[in-house]
């Protein structure tokens, strides 16, 4: 009688340790693509202002840059990026002090547990850099 309740007892005691680690695993698992989503919006954005600082200002190719990492428009952005989530701004044109900044507001992110949020707007992501040549050769 001894060895059956023992049983059912490890049994217990193993489901609520394999339900305490799932969470603990699940938990890592969404804390680690919050952090990698939002290493991945940074690059972006300062991949976007890069181009724009070195090439003929174009708000729709800068756009296109950030989501696409190419100048064309292509079928699907990374990760989810789509054009009208990039703003761009340019400041100052034609001065010594002329800028562009490109910003990621408006995405969502989307958990894998189902105790947290469905869904996530982090943010937002901005970089600015000065103007060098804008294309244009000196």
């Amino acid at each position: 009688m001894r060895r059956r309740a023992a049983r059912g007892s490890q049994l217990v005691e193993s489901s609520i340790v394999l339900l305490v680690f799932m969470v603990v695993f699940v938990g890592i698992l969404d804390m680690g693509q919050v952090m990698f989503l939002c290493n991945v919006l940074s690059d972006r954005v300062r991949t976007g202002a890069r181009y724009a600082v070195v090439h003929t200002y174009n708000a729709t190719n800068i756009q296109n840059v950030v989501a696409y990492n190419s100048s064309t428009p292509g079928t699907s952005g990374l990760f989810g990026i789509t054009p009208s989530m990039v703003q761009v701004s340019h400041y100052d044109a034609g001065l010594s002090t002329e800028r562009v900044q490109v910003s990621i507001s408006t995405y969502t992110m989307h958990f894998l547990s189902p105790w947290l949020a469905s869904s996530f707007t982090p943010g937002p992501f901005s970089a600015v850099m000065p103007m060098e040549s804008g294309g244009a050769a000196q």
